[in-house]
């Protein structure tokens, strides 16, 4: 694999890109110009007003919001874990040439390595797992 086909490819994905971002400009457009849609999209947003309410209400009881603090720190630490277990999982793999690994239970798990190519321009503020830093948020 040489750079020249590399850089082929960058091309080719940012061109559908491309497409794809004229061709919704245009799906959105005639579903602007549609009177039936834009009539059952108004209905749409009151329906999901009363929805949010009723939401909001049940969330205020003391025990649903003791359960969701529950999910958001227990959904931060995963977030941590996973993002270590994918540094460990790249190491061992670089280590051990072998993407197959024997889990607590002794059950062997395959892994995958993946590779994503920032945005152009738009590595300022990111992290080496290309997220935009907390600091500059």
């Amino acid at each position: 694999m040489d750079l020249k086909t590399i850089r082929e490819r960058i091309r080719m994905i940012e061109d559908l890109e491309e497409e794809n971002r004229i061709s919704k400009e245009l799906i959105d457009g005639a579903l602007e110009n549609s009177s039936d849609y834009e009539e059952s999209n108004e209905s749409a947003k009151e329906a999901g007003k009363i929805k949010k309410k009723i939401k909001d209400q049940i969330m205020a009881e003391e025990a649903n919001k003791n359960a969701l603090e529950d999910v958001k720190i227990n959904r931060e630490e995963i977030k941590t874990l996973k993002e270590i277990l994918s540094a460990e999982l790249a190491e061992f793999y670089t280590k051990n040439k072998t993407d197959e690994i024997r889990d607590a239970s002794g059950q062997t798990r395959k892994f995958k390595i993946t590779v994503r190519l920032l945005p152009k321009g738009k590595n300022e503020n990111r992290d080496s797992y290309g997220r935009y830093s907390k600091d500059s948020e």
